[in-house]
């Protein structure tokens, strides 16, 4: 085997993870061998020969490289379904504005969906209007969770407590305003548990 061009060895790795991380997928031999100045099957053996010196993953169709390897490019259509109330509680818009992709790095995998804040009842926890909260789809929470929560037929996000005592539901605010008090329930339906903020650049 003819002797290996370190310098061209380092091109195809790093023109990999610029592909890679542009495009969400490996770069075809033919445009490795495009962007290197080599013929196709020039660029096939020093493929095959750097996946054998450990130096890439290599299939014979896919490229892996060591960053390569760290990118997830999974995204899930999330959709944003209207507002949810900070304050008095209020009837969720349910129509779908708009779906954004959430990457599945950061926010995770399993069905949500986006609900846009309006009032102060929450400001203390770090929601304020005009932000958006990302909100796992669930009926079940444990002390503490941030909820969307329906009552009477009514939706508000609050923090959730557990008065095993009374036994009730007791959705609390975490506000500066004096105004908003706790609210105990017999019964909750919880919608969903808020996993992300998204703060608005207003």
């Amino acid at each position: 085997m003819r002797k290996k061009s370190p310098e061209i060895m380092e091109r195809i790795i790093t023109f990999a993870d610029e592909y890679y991380r542009d495009c969400g997928r490996s770069p075809s031999t033919t445009e490795i061998a495009d962007e290197v100045g080599v013929a196709r099957g020039t660029a096939y053996t020093y493929l095959t020969a750097m996946r054998d010196r450990g130096m890439i993953g290599y299939d014979g169709k896919n490229i892996t490289t060591l960053n390569s390897s760290k990118i997830n490019h999974r995204n899930n259509s999330t959709p944003i379904v209207g507002r949810v109330v900070c304050g008095d509680p209020t009837e969720e818009e349910s129509n779908v504005s708009e779906y954004v992709d959430l990457p599945e790095a950061i926010f995770g995998s399993g069905e949500r969906y986006i609900l846009e804040a309006y009032g102060d009842s929450m400001n203390l926890a770090g929601i304020v209007e005009g932000d958006y909260v990302v909100v796992r789809k669930q009926q079940t929470a444990i002390e503490g969770d941030l909820v969307v929560a329906l009552t009477d037929n009514e939706n508000n996000l609050k923090r959730i407590h557990f008065d095993d005592e009374r036994h009730v539901i007791v959705l609390c605010p975490e506000s500066s305003n004096p105004r908003h008090k706790p609210k105990a329930y017999k019964e909750v339906h919880i919608q969903g548990v808020v996993t992300h903020i998204i703060k608005s650049v207003c």
